[in-house]
């Protein structure tokens, strides 16, 4: 069962955290909506506490917050996501900030993962910090290989569906 999860915004650090959060202890799957649809994440087995750092799983609040895990939520302006994604290629997001202030959660400064990360390590693993760990992968930039992501088509389609039905809900609503 999922223990624990980082959710954000792409751009905003959780590649990075989720190798932080990846010990002999833990384990910590980098955006498992590209596989697994989010009612099955805890079908996943790990003798190891398992966490997700998922930059999807914020799209699906309901769900989230339904969810048991211990939940931190970074924060990251907007503006400076989308210069990232542009950097890369990648199309800009819209109202991150709105939908991430939608999960029940610890909300932080992304930064915060680099800068004050003894209360959050212990809070999402209940391990001790381990410092020097901490700082060596401070000096390590990790990027997703996304020439090499594998993407379960069927999963992704269905979340972009629910995504759009809800959309459509909300439309007609108003």
């Amino acid at each position: 069962m999922v223990e624990f999860m980082i959710l954000a915004a792409p751009r905003s650090g959780t590649t990075w955290a989720s190798n932080w959060l990846t010990t002999d202890k833990t384990l910590c799957l980098h955006d498992p909506l590209w596989t697994h649809h989010y009612s099955d994440l805890d079908k996943i087995q790990s003798n190891k506490i398992l966490g997700v750092s998922c930059t999807g799983l914020y799209m699906f609040p309901q769900f989230v917050n339904s969810h048991p895990s211990r939940k931190i939520i970074l924060h990251r302006n907007e503006q400076e996501i989308n210069d990232s994604l542009n950097a890369i290629g990648l199309p800009p997001l819209s109202d991150t900030e709105k939908n991430l202030n939608k999960i029940v959660g610890w909300h932080i400064d992304w930064k915060q993962i680099f800068t004050e990360p003894k209360a959050i390590y212990e809070y999402l693993t209940g391990l001790e910090f381990d410092a020097e760990r901490h700082e060596f992968l401070k000096t390590i930039e990790m990027q997703p290989d996304f020439e090499g992501l594998k993407v379960g088509r069927e999963v992704t389609a269905r979340l972009l569906k629910e995504l759009i039905d809800v959309e459509k809900t909300l439309k007609e609503a108003i």
